[in-house]
């Protein structure tokens, strides 16, 4: 009886620490002014080394900017009074499961693609209120009124 509980237990935690894995989409390698992250119905405000979610919403305001580092190698610096959206983040190379969706509402960025932009480029979708980018493993500065 004594193993089966030891053996749930290291499974729950298996399946936990997986789950928590999953979400996981990157870091804050800077932040410089007045920059939070929404998080579902919290503000947290920013710090460097800060990871971030899938699904944060990050909100920069008149002075500030932050740099962020995806799991992928994905590099985006976000300038001031900005919106940005992490709507999906995957990047899972050992069974090939990709997806990486932002949405830039206001203000300013610029992208450096890494692996999924590389490895699988359809999985990428950069959108904007009026457009959406397709990525293909490039570079772009993008700014929305």
């Amino acid at each position: 009886m004594k193993t089966i509980i030891q053996f749930l237990i290291v499974a729950l935690l298996m399946f936990s620490a997986d789950v928590w894995a999953q979400q996981h989409a990157g870091l804050l390698k800077s932040v410089s002014g007045d920059v939070t992250i929404q998080r579902g119905d919290t503000l947290i405000k920013a710090h460097q080394g800060m990871q971030l979610m899938s699904s944060d919403i990050i909100i920069s305001k008149a002075k500030g900017y932050t740099g962020i580092i995806f799991i992928d190698g994905t590099t985006i610096a976000i300038g001031p009074d900005t919106q940005f959206n992490i709507n999906s983040y995957q990047f899972e190379p050992g069974v090939g499961e990709y997806a990486f969706s932002m949405y830039l509402k206001k203000g300013s960025a610029i992208y450096n693609s890494g692996k999924i932009g590389k490895l699988s480029p359809e999985s990428v979708n950069f959108s904007t209120p009026r457009a959406s980018v397709g990525i293909r493993g490039t570079r772009f500065i993008i700014d929305v009124e």
